[in-house]
């Protein structure tokens, strides 16, 4: 691990991470646990918003001539079932 900073508590019970940690983890929201009266533990959670961004990043590639296909030609091979749209 070895990132050695110290972290403060603010006036409202607040604590304050390092800039450099926050770069370094690139999360905003941290599950708290208590491992003994002196120990704090946080760990980085991700968040729907989080997985978002990394769905979003995808890039499907695929071959050129299927990628128009129109999937009624193909839903029943995949299970697909038809629903009436009004």
């Amino acid at each position: 691990m070895g990132v050695g900073e110290t972290a403060s508590i603010d006036e409202k019970g607040r604590i304050i991470i390092p800039a450099e940690i926050r770069k370094t983890i690139g999360k905003r929201t941290f599950n708290v646990e208590i491992a003994d009266k002196d120990t704090i533990i946080l760990k980085a959670v991700e968040t729907g918003e989080d997985l978002a961004k990394k769905i979003e990043k995808i890039r499907l590639t695929g071959e050129k001539e299927k990628s128009s296909v129109d999937f009624s030609t193909v839903k029943d091979k995949y299970g697909g079932k038809h629903v009436e749209t009004t």
